[in-house]
């Protein structure tokens, strides 16, 4: 088994642990900055060019994470504009298991992947062309399928008010299954990407898996094609590391670092 997840790891894009944090939503940048949070990728102008005023706008910016001792928290540059109909998913790998489907029958599909998603969240994010808003979180259901854990407008409280490009996701530890006590560490391996509305649509941004979106600066396949589907091979990794008395250097916490 470790050596498993030892294999895995060095399959994965890896990004340092940022600082444990609680962050309060103003949705802007500085939520995350202000509490000493580094970006752990700046994804940015890697998908097609539109033209002046519609730059970009299938584009993942700078990707913040954090958490705190009750709550993930996940920020990101998200550029709204020029398109109706967009949804934005965070797909997350926290133990065996998991489903290869996209819980929105999105043309994404995960059996390339080092372990398939546990939990995903989707955010049909509103636009000035389209202010409608739906939000699910979702658990796999041991068959293949998902469950839903909530959903509803703004089911998941996630800050996507248009006119802002910082979106920001706060998802209960408990809710991963992933509860946090002092001394312990759990690995949290995620993908964020943006699709559209319909079953036969890829994903065009992946912040992990570049060759397998579907917008790039060279051009968009908006399934006109078909498109073949957006197959993830990479995770980010976020080492979730609860917050521990300062200047705990007790052998117990000792051993529970190298152990994981």
């Amino acid at each position: 088994m470790k050596r498993l997840a030892t294999t895995l790891v060095l399959l994965l894009v890896t990004a340092g642990s940022a600082p444990a944090a609680t962050i309060t939503f103003t949705g802007n940048e500085s939520d995350f900055t202000s509490q000493g949070v580094l970006p752990i990728q700046d994804d940015g102008v890697d998908t097609q060019n539109f033209g002046p005023g519609c730059e970009e706008p299938l584009d993942i910016g700078k990707v913040y994470i954090t958490n705190d001792n009750v709550n993930l928290y996940i920020g990101m540059h998200y550029k709204r504009q020029c398109f109706c109909d967009i949804n934005l998913f965070w797909a997350f790998n926290t133990r065996p298991g998991g489903s290869v489907s996209d819980p929105f029958c999105r043309a994404i599909d995960w059996s390339n992947a080092p372990g398939a998603p546990d939990f995903y969240v989707y955010d049909v994010i509103p636009t000035n062309c389209n202010g409608f808003n739906y939000e699910a979180l979702y658990e796999t259901n041991g068959a293949g399928g998902w469950n839903t854990l909530q959903d509803g407008p703004n089911g998941v409280g996630i800050v996507d008010t248009d006119g802002q490009d910082f979106v920001e996701l706060a998802i209960p530890l408990q809710r991963l299954g992933l509860g946090c006590n002092p001394s312990s560490f759990f690995d949290v391996f995620f993908e964020i990407g943006v699709t559209q509305e319909g079953c036969t649509k890829p994903a065009f941004d992946l912040v992990a898996s570049d060759p397998e979106q579907r917008s790039s600066i060279g051009g968009t396949c908006f399934d006109i094609g078909p498109c073949a589907p957006s197959m993830p091979r990479e995770y980010l990794h976020y080492r979730l590391d609860c917050p521990v008395p300062a200047g705990d250097t007790s052998w117990g916490k000792v051993k529970a670092d190298y152990h994981r």
